[in-house]
């Protein structure tokens, strides 16, 4: 199809469908204007100049809120190739908010009702093969868009929601959240692409993929694949069905009578899908989360009606929780859902008079369905210290589930692959492996085709969120057709584990009960869960600033989906979101970019903890760095509190948030525009998969192996340094840690005596192998209270030996050395291009590196090969490090 492009129905002088989807229809230079699609309507606005770019400043402030009030005009005209005469042929539109009426060269072809619905329309007899045929899209805005909530720091960071949380499948959140201000169109528009499909007499569909592995054998795989066939004809048409994926291949004689068929493929009647030695996919860090690609066709004769292809993988889920029994007694359980005798079956049971609280302030449970206490989909578990709480498993393998919500992809909805695929390399480099979908706001194929790819579990809401606070959906039936084409549309992706109905609350009971149906309906193979919290799961919170050591003794216990603390942004990121003027002192811009004065994520703890280990910033350069070292420990913390104890009272911990919506100061550990800030490392530094700290408050040494190997021989160095840098103890002792286990190094390290001898020293921890590879290091600023660290405004100056050497294929490796007697703290390194601009996206092997006297590290910088460095220069920063440039030297030459 050609160029779309948008007007305001307000603007035309007649805003019929019959008119404007007429090939002969003259637009004119006004109103019209070059459209974005896919994108929404600020989009548009914003791409042709009509209004400057939201994100920077109070920029957003200047756009209109009557973008919503009123709906908008789409428009394209292509010619129709001669060559489709006598092809089926479907208009698909993946995605328009909220609402749209459709018309092709003068007739309306139908309705598009919720965001996440697709819209598909036979217009073979509408289109002209051999002439210019044009499609009039009208799209109306949400019905309830709400009032608009600006971000101050005096009014606060306002409601979370409001009015829009009526109308279901949409961008509830663009009315406002404390995240999020408010969007001028509440994302409407064409915001998922349009397509013309052109086939035979028969079209394929989505498959439907269910794959079932015998656990704990892992050799063997049976894959069920149901394939849908559409016939719009008025006759039966017969042909051949082709699949293949790695070595099977399959060709299946059929015949599609009118209306059409489903092909049902099992290893019972196709031999070929009992797989041995499968490809597993696996969650990131427990493996290769391997993709097939399935290749599918059908021919009619020696004509190709139609292709498809598609990327899946072969896992299994199941769910440890404890349900209560229909004696009310409170089991332990595995459910596999696909164990199941029928994939319609529920196993848990949701209703609202089925939840029941347990012996756990706060935390309730669901029950098992009547009869399933027996069924093969449910095994009995030892009792566990982990009751109530759930564990997801894949492949057999308790999987310790790090990671964060996303409360939308991106603000605007500019969410092509390319835009999102470096958060989520960024998310599978911090060695996370789950993501929320919080309310169902990054519902398209690029968010779970990515997860896919890069081994991060979903878990996947629908529209809802918190009960008694937030307003609920009107319209039942509206919503539920939504969540229909959800389900079939991605339930074939591995990365999905589960299905949420409601950000912090149970569904209405009608809604609820009928999502539940729907689930184990059209999917079958994993679990629905009503709530994303207090059932069978933590609490929600805190989101301001705690103790560090609160994280591994009171805080986020068992499987806890929001946990958030302040994040503050680079220096380079937070100048690039606002002019100068406003930088500092704190202004209404930080309080616009979430810098909260009070709400859920009031920053007066952070500030009053920063005074009190650093003193009161004096600037913004001052302030920015006394948060790194903040952002570190805190998110390190956050994660190796959760390590700590692991598998006896957590199972999961995921950050509120992962991913910044928009350029924010809040909670997110990168910045919207790939920046990373000490946060990034922390949590990058606590969830690895191997991985030695130290817990709080007791200093002890831990090793937490969360890979499927065990580690046998592996060493613990242990240095401790005292405040003017001085070495005071310098051993080791041997670990041997099983697979998915948390083992205590080192007993005897009386670690806390030290401390409380100097007041404050330093630690730094190595993890070798048996081979002495290096596993994991760590590095520890502590002391007997947080104002003993005022000691570390004292570290001398020092300079470091910097180089950077490009290497081929786009990696710069960066090389570091302290050659001084003093500890270099939180040293930053920021790759620029000859310009000075950032180079973004880019990927730290680490940063905010802490080195000890005499010691040295390498950095690996991952650039995209396609990114010009000549004259780029690698920047350093730190605590108390000199601040040096070093320019990338050329690549080495191979001999």
């Amino acid at each position: 199809m050609g160029d779309w492009y948008l007007a305001s129905a307000t603007k035309l002088d007649s805003p019929d469908g019959d008119k404007l989807s007429l090939p002969t229809y003259t637009p004119g230079a006004k109103p019209w204007m070059l459209a974005t699609v896919p994108g929404t309507v600020l989009t548009t606005l914003v791409d042709r100049g009509v209004y400057p770019d939201p994100a920077y400043g109070l920029n957003n402030m200047a756009i209109p809120e009557s973008l919503h009030e009123h709906d908008w005009w789409y428009r394209t005209t292509f010619d129709l190739p001669a060559s489709f005469d006598g092809k089926q042929l479907q208009l698909t539109f993946d995605g328009v908010n909220y609402a749209a009426e459709v018309w092709v060269n003068g007739s309306r072809v139908g309705d598009i009702r919720g965001a996440f619905i697709r819209g598909k329309f036979d217009v073979t007899k509408l289109l002209k093969p051999g002439q210019r045929n044009a499609i009039a899209v009208r799209v109306a805005p949400p019905p309830h868009p709400g009032v608009a909530q600006e971000e101050s720091l005096t009014a606060g960071p306002g409601p979370n929601g409001g009015e829009e949380a009526l109308d279901g499948p949409t961008f509830i959140a663009s009315e406002g959240w404390d995240w999020i201000p408010s969007i001028r169109d509440r994302n409407m528009g064409l915001w998922q692409p349009v397509t013309l499909h052109a086939t035979g007499a028969v079209r394929l569909g989505a498959p439907r993929i269910v794959s079932h592995i015998p656990v704990p054998d892992l050799t063997r795989a049976d894959v069920d694949i149901d394939v849908p066939l559409t016939n719009p004809t008025q006759r039966s048409v017969r042909g051949t069905l082709e699949l293949s994926f790695g070595e099977v291949h399959i060709s299946r004689s059929v015949d599609v009578p009118p209306g059409g068929t489903v092909v049902s493929l099992t290893p019972a009647n196709t031999p070929q899908l009992a797989l041995h030695n499968p490809h597993l996919w696996w969650p990131n860090g427990y493996g290769d989360p391997y993709l097939y690609k399935l290749n599918m066709s059908f021919e009619v004769g020696d004509e190709v009606s139609d292709t498809r292809a598609l990327h899946f993988g072969i896992r299994q889920v199941s769910y440890e929780l404890s349900l209560f029994n229909s004696a009310g007694d409170l089991d332990r359980v595995l459910v596999t859902p696909d164990l199941k005798q029928h994939h319609a079956d529920r196993v848990v049971n949701v209703d609202y008079r089925s939840i029941h609280p347990t012996q756990k302030p706060h935390i309730w449970a669901y029950s098992l369905m009547p009869g399933m206490e027996h069924s093969p989909a449910v095994a009995a578990l030892q009792p566990s210290s982990l009751s109530p709480y759930l564990v997801l498993r894949v492949n057999g393998v308790r999987i310790a589930a790090k990671g964060g919500s996303w409360g939308t992809d991106d603000f605007m909805k500019r969410v092509s692959r390319e835009r999102l695929e470096p958060y989520f390399k960024l998310q599978r480099d911090a060695h996370l492996n789950i993501i929320r979908n919080w309310v169902g706001q990054s519902t398209e194929p690029a968010f779970y085709q990515l997860a896919d790819k890069y081994g991060l579990l979903i878990i996947n809401e629908f529209w809802e969120s918190t009960q008694d606070y937030n307003m609920e959906p009107m319209d039942d039936s509206l919503f539920l057709r939504n969540a229909a084409d959800v389900i079939r549309r991605y339930q074939s992706h591995p990365s999905i584990v589960l299905w949420f109905g409601r950000n912090e609350g149970v569904p209405q009971p009608l809604l609820n009960e009928k999502l539940a149906k729907l689930t184990a309906e059209l999917d079958g193979t994993r679990l629905y869960l009503p709530s994303s919290n207090d059932i069978n799961l933590w609490v929600s919170g805190p989101y301001n600033y705690q103790p560090p050591q609160d994280y591994f003794t009171k805080l986020s216990k068992g499987f806890a989906v929001e946990v958030g603390t302040p994040s503050f942004p680079t220096a380079r990121a937070f100048s690039a979101m606002m002019p100068k003027a406003d930088q500092w002192p704190m202004s209404d811009d930080w309080a616009y970019h979430d810098w909260h004065p009070s709400g859920n994520g009031d920053v007066h703890g952070f500030m009053v903890a920063m005074a009190e280990k650093f003193g009161h910033p004096t600037s913004l350069a001052d302030f920015e760095r006394k948060a790194q070292m903040m952002n570190y420990v805190n998110y390190r913390a956050l994660f190796e509190g959760f390590n700590a104890h692991l598998w006896t009272e957590n199972s999961g911990r995921m950050l509120w948030m992962s991913q910044p919506a928009w350029p924010d100061t809040m909670w997110s550990i990168y910045s919207h525009d790939y920046d990373t800030q000490a946060s990034y490392y922390g949590v990058m530094e606590a969830a690895q998969p191997m991985h030695v700290q130290m817990d709080l408050p007791t200093r002890q040494i831990t090793v937490i192996n969360n890979t499927r190997d065990a580690l046998k021989g592996g060493h613990v160095q242990v240095t401790v340094y005292g405040p003017k840098s001085q070495v005071l103890t310098d051993t080791s002792c041997q670990v041997t840690a099983a697979a998915g286990s948390v083992v205590h190094a080192c007993p005897r390290l009386e670690l806390s005596a030290q401390v409380r001898r100097e007041g404050m020293v330093f630690v730094e921890l190595v993890l070798r192998s048996s081979s002495g590879e290096e596993l994991s290091r760590n590095f520890y600023w502590t002391g007997t209270k947080p104002g003993s660290l005022r000691t570390l405004n004292a570290l001398p100056q020092v300079k470091l030996e910097l180089s950077a050497v490009r290497e081929r294929g786009g990696q710069v490796d960066v090389s570091l050395a302290n050659p001084s007697s003093s500890m270099a703290l939180n040293t930053k390194l920021t790759l620029v291009d000859a310009q000075g601009h950032r180079v973004l996206p880019v990927y730290y092997s680490d940063n905010y590196l802490s080195i000890p006297p005499g010691g040295s590290r390498r950095i690996e910088i991952d650039v995209d090969p396609q990114v010009p460095l000549n004259g780029a220069v690698v920047y350093l920063h730190g605590w108390n490090a000199v601040s040096v440039h070093e320019k990338v030297s050329a690549p080495r030459r191979r001999r």
